[in-house]
């Protein structure tokens, strides 16, 4: 699921080897969909935030489709969230500080980052900051901190050898986690060196310090049957109204879609929460 999400759509086989999958085939079966999509990232992510503005900037600003059929396929979806949230458990007790790392955002992200926490995976460098992730619609740029407990996956740790682009040194954290954010002044060479998808040089830069996942159990009061329920039973509808947005009707009312996600954040924090804390609810 890790490696999925990272744009790594080789298949295993049953002796292990992995296999590269032609992306463009044509193929009848819905899941071929989901995981010839090398750049499902782009759904996952938007899916995970709130309202439709992310959707709006991906599709109308920046020119990508959104995938429906992850809406479509929602037990894959949901299977892709939490295998890539178990890796970043899997060290719990060992998990560490780590040096500063570095993202090119959308500006349009800092609403989320302004709310106090991620709202969908963040995906870093330990390197620079790297000018091929800066094609977005008006940029800004980040230094990450963790504290003791912050919650992550290193990828070069994760996946050792099968690890696909090894010269990204990427960390993800996860969504919904806790944050406080300070601005920071660009060098000049950053803002000669890092452009945006126009042209444009960043619109500014801020550090973001992250804290421990919390249990968020503490303050959803909708068990996570009900809003499983929930998903399944909204799903046809909020699939349609994603491609009324690939397709470019923004006049459409979308409440129903921004309701269904609402409820995947719940049902996912419920289940992270679990993951994270553990199986003992605290009240």
């Amino acid at each position: 699921m890790l490696r999925f999400y990272g744009g790594d759509i080789r298949k295993r086989t049953e002796e292990g080897k992995l296999l590269i999958i032609n992306s463009s085939e044509n193929s009848k079966d819905p899941k071929d969909l989901l995981w010839r999509d090398k750049d499902a990232y782009r759904t996952l992510n938007a899916l995970l935030f709130d309202g439709y503005e992310n959707e709006k900037e991906r599709i109308f600003q920046e020119h990508h489709q959104l995938n429906p059929i992850f809406i479509e396929l929602l037990e894959e979806t949901l299977a892709i969230y939490t295998g890539i949230f178990a890796v970043m458990c899997q060290n719990k007790e060992k998990q560490s500080v780590i040096s500063t790392v570095r993202r090119v955002d959308r500006k349009a992200s800092l609403s989320a980052y302004t709310k106090g926490y991620t709202e969908s995976f963040v995906s870093c460098s330990r390197g620079g900051f790297e000018s091929d992730f800066s094609k977005k619609n008006q940029i800004i740029l980040l230094e990450i901190e963790t504290s003791e407990n912050s919650l992550y996956v290193d990828y070069q740790q994760a996946l050792g050898a099968e690890y696909a682009k090894w010269d990204e040194q990427e960390v993800l954290f996860p969504p919904f986690l806790p944050l406080t954010m300070e601005e920071m002044e660009l060098s000049k060479r950053e803002k000669l060196s890092i452009h945006d998808m126009h042209g444009n040089s960043p619109c500014g830069k801020y550090l973001l310090k992250l804290r421990e996942f919390p249990d968020y159990r503490k303050i959803i009061t909708c068990s996570q049957e009900k809003l499983l329920e929930k998903l399944f039973s909204g799903k046809k509808e909020a699939a349609t109204c994603l491609q009324k947005m690939n397709s470019g009707q923004w006049d459409e009312d979308f409440q129903e879609y921004i309701n269904w996600k609402k409820n995947l954040h719940d049902y996912l924090k419920l289940l992270y929460s679990a993951m994270w804390c553990g199986t003992e609810e605290q009240k």
